[in-house]
């Protein structure tokens, strides 16, 4: 919203603003400059104070009669302007000397002050405070320093000429605006007579809409110019509101046709609406049917794959302590009726070394499977990231996946990676999903070839991303299995021991602990290829 004024009031404002400036800015460099002569004659004075005190101070110094410094420092009781006088002795000491109090004067009514021995070694000179001046003059004779003399000079003088000054000048300020403000009324009556009868006019115009008054002529070259400008616009008006009167006939006829139109589409436009939305709702209903019958899917599938795991073990398990139950009945049914036989005892001995044997082999198995399916649960987060080299952590995984699996020992392994290139993500996760990688290649690619390739290519795509391509030219994936390779207990060896969780944990550790991706391409007897891409 934008603030009004009047002119009379930008009038008044302007000459008594332009006059207070003046005036204030007259004052200030005055009383500025005055107050700085003030201060550099206290100044002065106060060093000629000291040089004198310091030429009087040299014979009693020099016969070290402290009394009689202080009989004659109290002779400036006259001076009421100088509050304390230090004398200080030197004393040499060695290669170096040291400052000791030998007399000194405080004016009436002041306590005394503390040594200023400290302050001695930082300046000598003067040295303006806020309300007193201190000065420190050495005492020589003969270009020889025996002490020194602090003198400390009240600034209450300079402070009171001060605000005697501010005073002086805020009350020629005040007439001076005071003569500005009656100036301004003047000068305002006489500008604004003319102008205040121009807008009377135009007010009455503007009232009662009747825009053949023209505004009268005046002695203002200003007004003159204004009255013309008015009047050609008032005739301009005029034939601008015969225009646009006809003009809003028309619009009138366009905005009804116009209107009939809208309604139409407006009309259609709503039943499109409508049979949309009732599409898009049926759409949803879809769509939340197909997601619980896909969930439903994979809970079956992860039951009857933990089922099937499980079961077979845990069969094996009750089956070899059923059998060991009855031969341990069968021979307590013997001790016990003393027909027992060395021979009976030894098949006993021996038939329980298999049952248990087999048992533990067996509970062994059924904690390997909890164990990887507890790591599919488990929380990837709990390693912090750390930075990696990453040439070196890929060799360094192949010799460790190599050790654990022999069948590496006869497959080229080729590591094409910058060595300077680091990246920053928790290595844990990591290298077990490079070494799982390299434990299929090895039971599954090359289970049926001696001789084979491995290539592990990392670089970085981003200043945030980094991508590993891992490729063996083993036997393939199998088409039956496609993109089901990372579902949980999917495998073409499970009758050899495979579980199928290993790439279903490679999966969850890329996606969730290492933030990224992962894709396969495979052809059956060919290759087997994997598209990893990690926040690095």
């Amino acid at each position: 919203m934008i603030r009004t004024g009047s002119i009379r009031q930008g009038i008044t404002w302007l000459v008594v603003s332009a006059a207070v400036l003046l005036c204030t800015f007259t004052a200030l460099i005055l009383s500025l400059t005055y107050v700085k002569q003030m201060n550099e004659s206290a100044e002065f004075r106060a060093q000629d104070v000291a040089k004198v005190v310091a030429e009087a101070t040299s014979r009693y110094l020099l016969f070290d009669d402290a009394e009689g410094l202080r009989n004659y420092l109290s002779y400036f009781k006259l001076t009421p302007f100088l509050q304390h006088v230090h004398v200080y002795e030197r004393d040499s000491i060695a290669d170096s000397y040291r400052l000791s109090y030998f007399a000194s004067y405080n004016s009436e009514g002041l306590a005394p002050i503390p040594a200023r021995t400290e302050l001695l070694d930082e300046f000598s000179g003067v040295r303006s405070r806020s309300t007193y001046i201190e000065v420190a003059q050495p005492v020589t004779i003969d270009d020889e320093v025996l002490g020194f003399v602090y003198l400390r000079i009240s600034r209450a003088t300079i402070i009171s000429n001060s605000w005697k000054i501010f005073f002086t000048a805020s009350a020629i300020i005040v007439i001076a605006g005071l003569f500005a403000w009656l100036v301004s009324i003047h000068v305002r009556s006489r500008l604004m007579r003319q102008l205040d009868q121009a807008v009377g006019i135009i007010q009455r115009i503007s009232r009662n809409r009747d825009y053949s008054m023209q505004l009268p002529e005046s002695n203002l070259l200003e007004l003159q110019q204004l009255g013309i400008a008015f009047n050609t616009m008032l005739g301009r008006v005029e034939q601008h509101l015969e225009r646009q009167q006809q003009a809003e006939r028309q619009a009138n006829d366009l905005n009804t046709e116009l209107e009939r139109q809208v309604q139409q589409r407006t009309n259609a436009l709503r039943e499109s609406n409508e049979e949309l939305m009732a599409t898009l709702e049926k759409l949803h209903q879809f769509q939340r049917q197909l997601i619980e019958s896909e969930k439903m899917s994979s809970l079956g599938d992860l039951i009857a794959g933990v089922a099937h795991e499980i079961n077979t073990p845990v069969g094996l398990v009750i089956t070899s302590t059923s059998i060991l139950q009855d031969k341990l009945e069968f021979m307590q049914e013997k001790f016990e009726n003393s027909t027992m036989s060395r021979e009976d005892f030894e098949r006993f001995m021996e038939a329980s070394g298999d049952n248990l044997g087999l048992i533990q082999r067996n509970i062994e198995r059924t904690a390997d499977l909890i164990n990887q399916f507890r790591q599919l649960a488990m929380d990837q987060f709990a390693e912090e990231t750390r930075d990696i080299a990453i040439y070196d952590f890929c060799e360094s995984t192949v010799k460790s996946a190599q050790n654990r699996f022999p069948e590496l020992a006869s497959i080229e392994i080729a590591i094409d990676c910058p060595r300077d290139l680091h990246i920053n993500c928790r290595s844990g996760p990591l290298l077990h999903v490079v070494t799982q990688l390299l434990q299929n290649s090895a039971i599954h690619g090359f289970l049926e070839r001696v001789h084979g390739k491995i290539t592990i290519q990392v670089e970085r795509i981003t200043e945030q991303r980094v991508q590993i391509r891992y490729r063996d030219n083993g036997s393939g994936i199998p088409e039956q299995l496609g993109r089901r390779i990372f579902d949980p207990f999917i495998t073409s060896r499970r009758r050899q021991g495979s579980t199928g969780l290993g790439l279903h944990l490679v999966y969850n550790l890329v996606t969730q602990a290492l933030d990224g991706s992962i894709e396969v391409e495979s052809k059956a007897g060919r290759y087997t290829e994997f598209l990893i891409n990690i926040a690095a």
